[in-house]
């Protein structure tokens, strides 16, 4: 198998290659930088200008790249976060569309996210359920309406909704140094559910995306078991070994700029129902399993954890 990643340096995409390599896969990374070297990629092509970017001869390829949607939400922001997904997946539709049949990659999987289905309380969201409002929810309704514009060269493409990724980077890299200090807490009320997913488990699916040729349209890449804000709280600081007992106010939240607060307030209960139907085997569908895992922690012996955090 020969595939194409971009966004091949991020959090995601260094995963990503990693299980691709594990499987004795050829990776094909694809870099802005000119004479890039990226760890594991057999091949690095150029990314810098889409007319020219080359995707013959792949088997598949893996669209991670974007803006980093985390930051200051301010106009220019919020462009470019934009404009990096939904303009530069119809670049890459573009260029699948130039490729001869017989060079051209047999199917796109072209990174979405629960995102998609905005701000839904209790509801249980499986693939079928509707979008939602604001900004996000658009954001991801574009993005996916441009990798579907493939589907009209003969590509195969499957559209993973990805949910909060756990591992090194990301969000627990933010975070790890306020739990470790013991200031951590509760964000706003701590009921709105947190669909969340194990690095790991993320780059499993992406693979199965791959090699499931039955497989098309939405994938939720969540894990089976989300949990509630104040839940995922007391885990961490738990794992951790530290107290969560400062909570951030609800309605700091609802002020920051450009009404980002919706990244840390939106409530997203996700099903991961498509991964369930084809019998997927879950690495860390437990939280506490998977930030042990990441933290490289294990519970005391013969206790199932260390002392009882509060997140009041």
């Amino acid at each position: 198998m020969k595939i194409g990643i971009t966004g091949a340096r991020g959090f995601l995409g260094t995963a990503v290659i990693a299980e691709a390599k594990s499987r004795h896969w050829k990776v094909i990374a694809y870099s802005r930088s000119k004479n890039a070297v990226i760890d594991g990629a057999d091949e690095v092509r150029s990314f810098a200008d889409t007319e020219s970017l080359d995707v013959s001869g792949l088997d598949a390829i893996i669209h991670l790249a974007g803006e980093p949607i985390v930051g200051l939400w301010t106009k220019d922001k919020l462009r470019r976060v934009r404009d990096s997904r939904v303009d530069l997946t119809t670049d890459l539709v573009e260029a699948l569309a130039r490729t001869p049949e017989e060079e051209r990659p047999k199917v796109l999987v072209s990174a979405s996210g629960i995102g998609f289905y905005g701000n839904r309380a209790d509801e249980v969201l499986d693939e079928k359920a509707e979008v939602g409002f604001g900004f996000i929810s658009e954001l991801c309704r574009a993005w996916e309406a441009a990798a579907y514009e493939a589907k009209r060269h003969g590509v195969r493409v499957v559209v993973p909704r990805i949910g909060l990724v756990l591992g090194d980077q990301g969000l627990l890299q933010k975070i790890r140094p306020v739990f470790k200090l013991g200031i951590g807490g509760r964000l706003g009320p701590g009921s709105q559910w947190m669909s969340w997913i194990h690095i790991d488990d993320i780059a499993g699916i992406f693979m199965e995306c791959i090699q499931q040729c039955g497989l098309h349209g939405v994938v939720n890449a969540a894990a089976p078991n989300p949990v509630r804000n104040s839940e995922f709280t007391t885990t961490y600081a738990r794992v951790l070994r530290r107290l969560a007992v400062i909570p951030v106010p609800q309605l700091f939240l609802k002020h920051l700029p450009g009404g980002m607060g919706c990244l840390f307030l939106d409530s997203q209960r996700v099903e991961p129902a498509v991964m369930n139907t084809l019998s997927y085997r879950w690495r860390f569908p437990d939280l506490e399993r998977a930030l042990r895992d990441i933290e490289g922690k294990k519970p005391p012996e013969g206790r199932s954890g260390c002392d009882e955090v509060s997140d009041s």
